[in-house]
């Protein structure tokens, strides 16, 4: 059950957008529409900041230098619009973090691709042009950045795509219930879907899914009874303002 619980929280700290790399952003939803990219700015509602700057510059090198690659694949709802904004907080392991994802743009030039940006505190912002109509399981991301907030964005790598398909599975000796739930209150908005409860070595793990949910959808987990991840934002505002300092023709 440890190892399903680690492989869990791992998922969900990583905006269960990455495959290995670090990031920051946010995100929400509702119908579809949105403009292009804009010079919009990190504002006073953009929370950038978190690592030290020491930290961030040494990231944003590691991106640019092709030392550290951006996920070819990020999870994405199936309503995606651009406004939507995503929060969830975190406390695994005793360090509280928090992971802001946004979808900051429709980009331009395609029918199905949007820019979403996610900060997860550590002082830089990673973006990518995901295509939402992408084949389920398939790599979804066509191009990517990295920056701090409030400045221009510099494009880095997308990993080359791995197929998974036929690795081999830990052995799992334990007991996994499902449930549905309805009406869960979080973030001033109500949700329904589904609870998975995981029992196992004397570990419980939950984990609620909403239906209603953006990105990852998953709105909360408890580990023994602790809450280790809750949706602490989430909100929807046609007139985003981006956290990185977009060119008019970046995604032209």
């Amino acid at each position: 059950m440890q190892k399903t619980f680690v492989m869990l929280a791992a998922l969900l700290i990583a905006g269960l957008a990455f495959v290995g790399c670090k990031s920051s952003g946010s995100g929400e939803t509702d119908n579809g529409s949105g403009g292009a990219c804009g010079e919009s700015a990190c504002g006073g509602s953009c929370n950038g900041g978190g690592g030290s700057t020491d930290m961030a510059d040494m990231m944003i090198k590691m991106y640019t230098e092709g030392q550290q690659k951006a996920s070819p694949f990020v999870v994405l709802h199936e309503f995606v619009s651009v406004g939507q904004y995503w929060e969830v907080t975190s406390s695994f392991g005793g360090q509280k973090s928090v992971n802001k994802w946004q979808v900051a743009a429709k980009a331009e030039g395609t029918k199905s691709e949007f820019i979403v940006e996610n900060d997860m505190g550590q002082g830089y912002i990673l973006a990518y042009q995901v295509d939402a109509w992408a084949e389920q399981g398939k790599p979804n991301v066509k191009r990517a950045w990295i920056g701090k907030p409030g400045e221009e964005p510099q494009e880095i790598e997308v990993m080359d795509w791995k197929d998974t398909n036929g690795g081999t599975t830990p052995e799992f000796n334990g007991i996994v219930l499902k449930e549905d739930f309805k009406g869960v209150e979080l973030a001033g908005k109500k949700f329904d879907g589904e609870l998975v409860i995981v029992k196992s070595d004397g570990n419980t793990t939950k984990t609620w899914t909403a239906e209603n949910g953006w990105f990852s959808k998953v709105i909360k987990m408890e580990m023994n009874g602790d809450v280790v991840m809750e949706l602490t934002g989430v909100s929807f505002d046609e007139k985003v303002e981006a956290w990185l300092k977009w060119k008019p023709d970046e995604k032209k």
